[in-house]
Order: C-alpha cells, then structure tokens, then sequence
C-alpha cells in the first residue's frame, strides 16, 4: 500500500505548510504591532520585558511538567486494584445517572482552553517585544540577538500548536467508498425508518466494513452508516432496522456528541507522556493533556451511558425489543465464533496462491454454520451471569439489564433467508466489497509478501521438521509448534507439546508447550486450560501478558466468577511485580546502568558453543553485558553481531534459535538477545571486557 502513504505523507507536508502559513501570518501581525510600539514609545527599553516573558515561559513549562508528573503519577501510578475499583465506582455511579456524571465534567476543557490561549498569547508577546528590540539606533548587540531570536522563535512556539491542531482536524472522508442509497433500496428504507425514529435528519450514504458491527458517523449532515458484512450476514431484517435505530440515537443529542468529539482533539493535542525532550508546546501543554486524559476517559464512560440509555429508551418505546436483543446476542455470539475459529474455518487464508476472491463470503457463511450448530449452547453461556464485577465490554451481559430490565424478553436466534430482498441485498455487499478490495493495482503484490511471512515461512519450518524430525531439542520444537499453527494444523501442534511435556525433564524448557497446549484446551472450553497457562507464566515471564488475556478472555466469555476472581487477583499482583522490571528487559541503552557479567560462570562456555554452532559461520561477534534493572533485578544482555553479508533468512533463524535456547534454558535466569547496531554498539563498549566471543578465521 505505498501510494496510500505517500498520500498520507503529501497530507502531512500540506498540513504542515497551512501551519507555517499562519504562524507567519500571526507573526507578521506581532512584527507590525512592534514596529508600532517602538516608534510609540521610542524611549522604552523592551529588554527586560522581553527577559521576563521569556522567564515566565520557561517557568510555566517547569511547572506543568512537574505538576504533569506528579499528576501521573498519583492518577495513572495507582495500585491495578485501586484502579479498578474506582472503575467500577465509577461505572455504578454513570449506570444510576450518567447525566449527572457528566455535569460533574462540564469544565473540563475549560483550563487546557486557557493554557492554550496563554501559550499563543506568551508566543505572540516574544514577537512583539523581540521586534521592539531592533531599535534604530542600536543599543547594543543583546538588542539585535534578542530581535532576531524573539521574531524566529516566537513564530516557531506559535507554529507548534497551530500544526497539532490541523493534524487532529477529522480527516477528509473518502466519498468513492460512499454507497448512495439508490442501490441499497431494502437496507435504505430501513435507515430511513430508523433515523426518523431517532429524530436524525440529513442524507444518508452507506460504507461496508469487515467487521460484526454497525455504526454511523457523521460529515457535515451526511450521515454514513458502516455495515458490517459478518453482522449482515445474521442478522434478520426486523434486527438490521433495531440495529440501524441503535446507531442513529448516538445523534440524537447533537450537543452532546459534538462536546466528546471536541474534548477528544482538544486531548490529542498534548502528549501525556511527559518526556524531558519534548518539544516546548508538549512541556507547556503537559499538565494539561496529562489531567484531560484521566478526566476524558471517565467522561466518554458516562457519554457512552447515557448515549446507550437515550439508545435502549427509544428501542423499549418505539422499537422491537425482541429483535433489538437478538442484534446484542449476536454481536456476542461474534466473540464466540472467533474463540472457537480454527473450528470454522480450519484453513489458512495465505494457503491459496492467488488472493482468494470469496474469504470474506465463506466467513460470513461459516459464521451462519456457527450461529446454527453453536447457538444452544453460546446462548446458555450468555445467560450465565458473573457474580463478580461483569467487564464493561461485553455487551450482551452488561446492557441486556439497561434494555429489558424486567427480564420479559427471551433471546431466540434466527437467520436471515439469502434469498429473499434483504439476504440478496446483503450478499452482494459482500461479494462487491471483496472485488473492490482486489481490484487495488498493489493487493496482488501485497497478498504475495504477506503470503510469504504468515504462510510460507512457518510452513517451510514445518516442511524441514517432517524430512527429518531428528536432532531436534525441546527449545528448537517451538517454532515447529508455531508453524503448524499459522498454517492451521492445531493438532500436529498439540501432538508435539503432548510429547515434550511427557518427556521433558527440564522444567523451563516446557513453558512453550504448557503455554500451547493450555491454550489448545481453553479453545475447547476445557478450564483446566488455565492451570496450564499459569505455570508457563511462572516459569518463563514472557508469556506472562499473552497468558493473563487468553485466561481473563476464556473466563469471561464462560461467565466464571471464581475463576475470574482469582485470575485478577493473581494478574494484579504479577503485573505489577513484574511490568516494570520486563520493560526494561526489552531494550538496550547506552544510557541504561550496566556493568560487566561475571555472574554466568560454567554457564557461560556451553551458551557461546552452542551460539558458535546454530551461526554456522553467520555470526562475527558476540557481546555480553549486565543490565540492572532494580535493586533486586537485572538480565544477562547478549548482543550479537552477525557476519558482513548474512541475508535476512539466515539471521532470522540463528536469532530465532538462540532466543528459544536461552528461553528454556534450565536455570531461573533472566537472559535478553539484542543484534549489534547503532544502539546497541554504542551500550557495550561502555563496558570493558563485554566482547566476550570472536569468530575464528
């Protein structure tokens, strides 16, 4: 997709040129007021002036920053648990009365407004004073650096914020995927319905997304509304109107939409990580985005409330509530199909050639095989409640009680008939949306590269295993067992981590296949899954967020409370034990704290003899160092630095084998592999002795 981001680049440059634009255009009217001031009052020294509002710029970025920090800290430093209950603190209080929530941020944008104001107003007066300093008759050489230093860089403080501004403008929609309602008749009278029921008024176009959703936005008064081709696909013609009726009523309080699309460019403009080297608007700005970030968040919690409420209200009274349910319970049911997928659709996408030209029509189709075979017992699983705290995100359990709140209703799953008006309507969206996606001049080249990364490569690495499986070590199974699963052979990955754990004696060389094969078994709603999942993440840390989200998923979408209960609890403490200390074990600074590793000990002769072997020639050095982390936490770093030649391939598979041999190897040690560049180079040779191997010739 280059020519998309040479667009996107062009967009940028157009952007930034509109900028520099104004901010001369605001710099030539300081210049002016200047040139007006000095010949005013041509016995004033601007001077000190100009000292001091430079002084109170620099204190101001002191202080935001410091107060951003601070602020951060307390708001977004707080302890996993206490963030979450003041989460469901909060979500009690927007289910109750989200209108009253939201009062409670009415000026919320209120002080970033004013920040913002005075940064154009302090970069405005540098202008003025600095141009006040080029007095005629010279009075010094701090007048002419001041002059030319106020004028340049008060237009650059002032082109700072007027270019975040333009980025964080909405983006122009792309009208040639716009489909006018003409050749959408059935599904067009359906919006119409809806949108007059919701009080919307404006034209109506359509955009077909791959996705199991339905929503509108808005341009101007052109109201698009986003099919999902996966949701068309189920969903009844009584459910497609209660669906449409749903998205049109997030524009039936315009005010209140307008005032959460505001408050999020407004928060965009800033950066919340506070970092030394930001530019000066972010330092400026810093407190301010940091405070609109937290604020926003539980703000859009209580918009999105009360959009849902205004939304449920409108169905309960001049809708179907019957088939307003059945649109949750199918949305749901989506969350189900792609746990369950490789079931479904056992092939790989990347298997076929060419581009297949009807994926996207065999999904939709499997997920109507789904929604039959799988209905009975997703929907039992749906009824089960959490006794516990239900995450807000799963819409069928935490807004069935907001949309039928006495229970009358009871959800029954029914299939639209693809030969009828609506299933013909739907299909050829389907159909026409996968040729236009195909018909793009780069799609062939682009399927082929992708083709060759997600298909060939994992099935070449399954091709040499199966000539001959000998030789092979535990650690040099684990690419084997992803390969068979990115080609969609889940059970021939399963047969080989059933093998390791039966023979494996080495405890850390096992956390890949426990990892795998507790996976396996949660995707078949086997629980004791989990206790799998969790002894990979005691043994090796790195499956430590990919485990706790497979468990946190797996729980919730059977509605276990106990077992959810204790998955946070334990996430909880995991996470915060370990968050920190894994971050820094992912990245290599000259400017991080390192010493000389002297703590490997016989350990170290076997590692570098088996690195020797794997390279094959293909590694010229080997670097070795210690990273300490924290007081109690540090990573023997091995940077290696590959042969002047070695193609990609080849650097690929001596990397990918000696991260899985120091992965599983068998002492509680914690190990980071780097290759040698720029970065890297520049951390080691701060510490002596760290060349610790060099290829013979």
């Amino acid at each position: 997709m280059k020519k998309r981001k040479k667009q996107k680049k062009s967009r940028s440059i157009n952007k930034s040129i509109a900028a520099w634009v104004m901010a001369l255009a605001f710099a030539t009217a300081g210049i002016l007021a200047g040139y007006a001031l000095r010949h005013r009052f041509p016995a004033f020294d601007p001077l000190p002036l100009f000292g001091i509002l430079a002084a109170a710029f620099a204190v101001a970025c002191m202080f935001n920053r410091l107060s951003a920090t601070a602020f951060a800290r307390k708001h977004f430093g707080m302890p996993a648990e206490e963030m979450s209950q003041l989460i469901v603190t909060h979500d009690e209080a927007c289910r109750k009365d989200p209108h009253a929530v939201i009062r409670q941020f009415a000026g919320m944008s209120a002080f970033p407004l004013f920040l913002l104001g005075l940064y154009f107003l302090l970069s405005l007066s540098l202008v003025v004073t600095g141009e006040m300093c080029a007095r005629v008759d010279g009075d010094g050489v701090w007048h002419s650096i001041v002059a030319s230093c106020g004028t340049l860089g008060g237009c650059y403080l002032l082109y700072m914020p007027l270019y975040r501004i333009l980025e964080e403008l909405p983006p122009r929609p792309k009208k040639e995927n716009w489909i006018p309602c003409e050749k959408l008749p059935v599904i067009s009278q359906m919006a119409r319905r809806a949108a007059e029921t919701a009080g919307v008024r404006g034209k109506i176009r359509f955009e077909v997304i791959r996705d199991c959703d339905c929503y509108v936005n808005r341009y101007g008064k052109t109201y698009v509304v986003c099919l999902g081709t996966r949701l068309m696909a189920v969903l009844t013609p009584e459910e497609m109107e209660q669906a449409l009726l749903m998205s049109f009523s997030a524009y039936s309080h315009p005010r209140l939409n307008r005032q959460i699309q505001f408050r999020y460019r407004l928060g965009m403009l800033g950066d919340a990580k506070v970092r030394p080297a930001s530019p000066v608007f972010d330092l400026f700005f810093s407190y301010a985005d940091a405070s609109l970030e937290w604020e926003y968040e539980l703000y859009s919690r209580a918009v999105k409330r009360a959009l849902s409420m205004e939304s449920y209200r409108l169905v309960r009274e001049r809708g179907d509530l019957q088939s307003a349910m059945g649109v949750l319970s199918k949305e749901a049911f989506w969350s189900y199909y792609v746990f369950e997928y490789p079931h479904f659709m056992p092939h790989s996408f990347y298997e076929s050639p060419t581009p297949p030209t009807h994926f996207e029509q065999d999904v939709c189709l499997a997920f109507r095989r789904a929604c039959t075979e799988r209905s009975d017992a997703w929907s039992l699983m749906l009824g089960k409640e959490m006794e516990g705290t239900v995450p807000s995100d799963i819409p069928f359990r935490a807004e069935r009680r907001s949309l039928d709140p006495e229970g009358r209703v009871t959800v029954s799953v029914g299939l639209p008939e693809l030969s009828s008006p609506y299933g013909e309507e739907a299909l050829r969206l389907i159909r026409e949306n996968e040729e236009t996606l195909y018909r793009h001049p780069s799609a062939a080249a682009e399927y082929e590269r992708a083709r060759r990364r997600e298909y060939l490569a994992p099935l070449e690495t399954v091709e040499a295993y199966e000539a001959d499986p000998t030789g092979y070590t535990t650690p040099d199974l684990s690419p084997v067992i992803n390969g068979y699963r990115d080609i969609g052979q889940f059970d021939r990955a399963e047969a080989i981590c059933d093998g390791i754990l039966a023979r494996e004696h080495n405890q850390f060389a096992m956390a890949h296949a426990l990892y795998f094969k507790g996976m396996c078994m949660l995707h078949r709603y086997e629980t004791e899954g989990i206790d799998l999942i969790y002894r990979a993440i005691d043994l090796n840390k790195n499956y430590m967020k990919d485990g706790f989200e497979m468990v946190g998923e797996y729980c919730i979408l059977r509605g276990l409370s106990d077992e959810y209960a204790a998955f946070r609890h334990r996430a909880e403490i995991q996470m915060d034990a370990h968050a920190y200390n894994q971050e820094g074990a992912s990245y290599l600074s000259a400017f991080d704290r390192l010493e000389p590793e002297e703590g490997l000990g016989d350990m170290l002769p076997d590692i570098l003899a088996y690195m020797e072997r794997v390279a094959n020639g293909g590694i010229r050095e080997i670097y070795l160092v210690r990273k300490v982390i924290s007081e109690d936490f540090f990573t023997s770093v091995f940077v290696i630095n590959f042969e002047y030649g070695a193609d990609e391939a080849q650097m690929g598979r001596i990397y990918e084998s000696i991260f899985n041999y120091l992965d599983a190897y068998p002492v509680d040690w914690q190990f980071s592999l780097f290759v040698y560049d720029r970065e890297t180079e520049r951390a080691v040779k701060r510490v002596e002795r760290s060349l610790v191997w060099t290829k013979k010739e």
